[in-house]
């Protein structure tokens, strides 16, 4: 190890590399040597899981540690890198590597694992089990303050949206999502645009939930984004009916305008 470390020439560090076996000298190359090359050969010496994943944790370059983690061969090996909260720009790579369901679901789950990795892990996964905090079993639905503590969790805004948005078949989701439109503003915009997808749903209960949702919105700035939406064409009808059934000014005259 010392005469690789005090070696300048990278083409001489590559050449004493290839006769290398012992795999802790290689995971010290390939988190700490100064050539590109000769890092990424190290790595690709590597067999072992558990120095794999000390280069991930470890080494100075993210070339290396992305690497490291495509060579990793136990998803449960993976998931420890998403529960450190100092991995961040590990979590697109470490998702693409997980598919164990079980795995996903128990990340989701984590209290202790950051918001931005349960976010991404519900979007994996999108079990209704996590729409608790969105719905109450007496009324349907939760206050506006429960469920934006909900966005806040799964990052907030526009991301928190798009987290509840993942459940397609779920209608505690429509009727979060039919609470969040009523705030207006972007989240709600997007929050209609989930709804009026869902009218086109072949299961016709989810349908007429987001019909319900969607009649009960009479700000303009979203009467206006339910018109944009009747730019599909099989989204037309059903969303005719509801500007009928919202039967405010905007509604009204967007209706005598899809007439000419």
């Amino acid at each position: 190890m010392s005469n690789l470390k005090n070696e300048k020439d990278p083409r001489v560090r590559l050449e004493m590399l290839d006769t290398v076996t012992d795999e802790d000298t290689l995971v010290s190359v390939a988190c700490a040597d100064d050539s590109p090359r000769v890092r990424l050969f190290a790595i690709s010496r590597i067999r072992d899981d558990d120095r794999l994943l000390k280069v991930a944790n470890d080494a100075a370059q993210l070339d290396v540690r992305l690497l490291a983690i495509e060579r990793i061969s136990s998803q449960d090996k993976i998931a420890e890198l998403l529960r450190d909260r100092k991995n961040l720009e590990l979590y697109g790579m470490c998702f693409s590597k997980i598919t164990d369901r079980g795995i996903i679901e128990s990340i989701a789950e984590d209290t202790d694992v950051s918001p931005v990795a349960r976010r991404l892990a519900v979007e994996h996964f999108a079990s209704e089990a996590y729409l608790a905090e969105v719905y109450e079993e007496k009324t349907g639905r939760k206050s506006p303050k429960a469920v934006e503590a909900f966005l806040e969790y799964y990052g907030g805004g526009l991301k928190g949206v798009r987290a509840i948005g993942r459940f397609k078949r779920s209608p505690k989701a429509l009727k979060a999502l039919g609470t969040i439109a009523k705030k207006g503003g972007e989240e709600g915009e997007l929050a209609v645009e989930y709804l009026c997808n869902a009218l086109g749903s072949a299961n016709p209960e989810l349908a007429q939930i987001a019909a319900d949702e969607l009649a009960t919105m009479d700000d303009p700035e979203l009467v206006a984004a339910l018109v944009r939406a009747m730019e599909d064409p099989k989204l037309g009808p059903p969303i005719r009916d509801i500007l009928r059934r919202i039967d405010t000014e905007e509604s009204r005259v967007a209706l005598e305008s899809d007439k000419r």
